[in-house]
């Protein structure tokens, strides 16, 4: 079904999940895996960055690698923009590399996050003609806790 996945990971414990299940899916699938990370800068020069340029590449070897040890054939790029950009960027990269799907991790945003819709993968979505696939949120990520008597795959 699918050939080439883009999958955007991020450095918390969402995009080690969707590591995961991108792995388990291209191995089913056969496919190629594209990993991107975009290191985001903040649009006000005061705020420090979460991660260095060095740790998001760190960060994107170590997911390759993971891949690679599956099977998987993969390649990884970290690329760093302002973070109002972060959602073109993937868009952009799956449709340069020609992927048949982008596959993203969920933190779960609550709040005002959630309600404006300025959540990455909601972006991803509006301006992607592609599939975006959605990996199960971490059993427990500081924000969201899955329901008592609920599966890890539905939490």
């Amino acid at each position: 079904m699918w050939s080439r996945l883009l999958l955007a990971i991020d450095q918390f414990d969402s995009g080690q999940v969707a590591l995961a299940f991108t792995c388990q899916l291209a191995v089913d699938h056969g496919a190629d895996v594209r990993v991107l990370h975009v290191h985001e800068r903040s649009m006000n020069a005061r705020v420090p960055p979460l991660e260095t340029g060095t740790q998001a590449q760190l960060l994107v070897d170590e997911a390759v690698f993971t891949l690679r040890l599956a099977g998987v054939g993969a390649e990884g790029l970290a690329s760093s923009v302002r973070g109002d950009a972060v959602a073109r960027v993937i868009v952009t990269e799956s449709a340069d590399w020609h992927c048949d799907a982008i596959v993203l991790g969920s933190r779960r945003l609550r709040g005002i996050e959630r309600l404006s819709g300025r959540g990455v993968r909601e972006r991803v979505v509006r301006l992607s003609p592609l599939p975006v696939i959605t990996a199960p949120t971490p059993v427990v990520n500081g924000t969201h806790t899955p329901l008592p008597g609920r599966s890890d795959a539905l939490g």
